[in-house]
């Protein structure tokens, strides 16, 4: 609050001089205006804050101050209405939009002051008027919270979708208070789950569903939740109102203020797991007892993920070496473009049969095999079911007779050559003695 006037009083002085360090220093933007919204005094943080100087503020009308940015209805509606009925106004939120730094949201808090015309006339630097005892002053705080209330309403949006995901969600939800262990709140899929109303939910111990013993265990569980944040029941059961058991799978998920936990009913899920573990005993049994080489490949990776004994002896691996082999890795590199294009033709059922395919064993040796293959899935994943069969000996004998073959044909057509040569030979004889006939 800057002085445009001395008093003689030095005890007026100290405290204007008081009052005006107190405003200097406030973090938030502030002003002193008079009862016609002249600004008399702006502190450094106003400044800085709206980017403006004091020779284009101090003794402005507030309306007018920024080309008129802030005539806005809404705050004269404050100054100008509702302060000199209240006198003090808290919280007050407007949008301002200026210039120099865009829109933004503010919270206000205003409060008429009526001081002595003499110390007025210090603060206003007027003269003092007679006929008035009293001069009217306005303080306005201005307080920037538009982060804030981004925030805010970013929380607003989280929690909303938190609450709908919440009760939306498949598995049953349960919010635990993190000391106690009592349940919160729970969702629809909860009530599904294990019978218990929402308000029966409400009168239960974590441990009393249970998900763990006691409360000697939930102590524990929750002192290894504080360290690790997630803890994951991979088959545990629980109880259902009626004292069934249910096998679940359970997270255990850590909160600022509770425990969430997620129960996920897997007695479905798990029932497939022993079908198809009996389903594969089977499958296996008959993969296993095949003579021809049998391999189970999977078409996206082209790792091997089942074979037989057959094959081992072929390949000249051990079981355990060959689950980690892939497709490249049993053939000669030379023939890999080949024998890949194969593979993806007989991947996407264009072929069944790939004849005499190199096959490269673990000591570097080559093979020849038709490998004759069966599109199938296991537990949702593509696969490549391959039958090897070792024809080198009838690939060799093939190769033999074709030879033979060659060597005939290069043989007859030289005998070919060899007669017609005779008879032209003959034929020229013939001549030469009718010739020497004639003489």
């Amino acid at each position: 609050m800057k002085d445009k006037k001395h008093s003689d009083d030095p005890k007026i002085e100290i405290l204007l001089e008081y009052a005006n360090s107190i405003i200097t220093t406030l973090r938030e933007p502030f002003l002193v205006l008079d009862k016609n919204l002249l600004i008399i005094t702006a502190n450094r943080a106003f400044y800085s804050t709206f980017k403006v100087i004091e020779k284009d503020t101090i003794s402005w009308s507030l309306p007018d101050l920024s080309n008129r940015q802030w005539n806005i209805p809404k705050l004269l509606t404050l100054l100008k209405e509702i302060l000199p009925e209240k006198k003090v106004v808290k919280d007050y939120e407007i949008k301002l939009k200026l210039e120099q730094i865009g829109q933004r949201v503010m919270n206000l808090n205003a409060c008429q002051l009526r001081v002595p015309k003499k110390i007025a006339a210090i603060i206003t630097a007027k003269e003092e008027a007679a006929e008035e005892e009293e001069e009217e002053l306005i303080l306005l705080a201005i307080e920037d919270i538009t982060e804030r209330k981004r925030l805010l309403e970013e929380l607003k949006k989280s929690e909303e979708r938190f609450h709908k995901v919440f009760a939306t969600s498949r598995d049953a939800l349960l919010l635990v208070h993190k000391t106690k262990g009592d349940i919160l709140d729970s969702n629809t899929a909860a009530t599904g789950l294990l019978s218990y109303s929402h308000e029966e939910f409400s009168k239960k111990k974590l441990w009393e569903i249970g998900l763990m013993k006691d409360i000697e265990e939930f102590q524990e569980v929750l002192s290894k939740l504080e360290k690790e944040g997630l803890i994951h029941y991979e088959d545990t059961s629980v109880k259902t109102r009626e004292g069934l058991s249910i096998d679940t799978e359970a997270y255990l998920v850590n909160k600022a203020e509770v425990m969430q936990c997620n129960i996920r009913d897997i007695t479905e899920r798990k029932e497939e797991e022993e079908e198809l573990k009996k389903s594969q005993a089977k499958f296996k049994t008959i993969f296993d007892a095949t003579l021809d080489g049998m391999i189970l490949a999977d078409i996206e990776t082209k790792q091997f993920f089942m074979f037989n004994k057959a094959i081992c002896q072929m390949l000249g691996y051990t079981e355990e070496e060959i689950t980690r082999l892939h497709i490249k890795d049993i053939h000669p590199k030379v023939d890999l473009p080949y024998v890949m294009e194969q593979f993806e033709r007989q991947a996407r059922g264009e072929i069944k049969l790939a004849v005499a395919i190199p096959v490269k064993r673990k000591n570097g040796s080559v093979f020849y095999a038709d490998i004759n293959t069966s599109r199938i899935i296991l537990s949702k994943k593509k696969y490549l079911m391959a039958s090897f069969r070792d024809i080198t000996e009838r690939k060799i004998m093939q190769d033999e007779l074709k030879e033979k073959i060659r060597d005939l044909e290069r043989f007859s057509k030289f005998a070919v050559d060899r007669e017609l040569k005779m008879e032209e030979l003959e034929k020229k004889i013939k001549e030469l003695e009718e010739r020497l006939k004639g003489k």
